[in-house]
């Protein structure tokens, strides 16, 4: 029984060995992003899924709000709301992992989080 117990909980090491491999890669690729919006992500990746997503990004203060509505509505076809004083953005569409990368890399996203597209347009913040 013992013996066993040792191998489950090497088994059990070994998933959270691999999952610390996994944030620290999360971290640093998508280092503005919510770690849970990523997983959701790579989820519908391996289902060879795209869904809407409701996205939330902070802004840094003082960023061209008409423009960045015209390049949000040229590259996801959604118009974005604006809150905050212009320092937070929401909007719904597809989402997948390059978009996401492309959005993350922004000089002007401060932090970026979101859900699902889900029902009646609510999300999950």
């Amino acid at each position: 029984m013992v013996f066993e117990r040792s191998i489950e909980m090497s088994e059990v090491e070994d998933v959270v060995n691999k999952f610390n491999i996994l944030d620290n890669a999360v971290k640093k690729v998508f280092s503005k992003v919510d770690p849970l919006l990523v997983v959701s992500l790579i989820f519908d990746r391996n289902a060879n899924k795209k869904h809407i997503y409701t996205v939330e990004a902070i802004l840094k203060p003082g960023e061209n709000i008409k423009a960045l509505r015209e390049e949000v509505i040229e590259n996801t076809g959604m118009a974005p709301a604006f809150y905050l004083s212009g320092t937070k953005m929401i909007v719904s569409h597809m989402l997948d992992l390059e978009f996401l990368k492309w959005i993350n890399d922004r000089e002007d996203i401060i932090s970026i989080k979101g859900s699902k597209f889900s029902a009646g347009g609510s999300s999950d913040f």
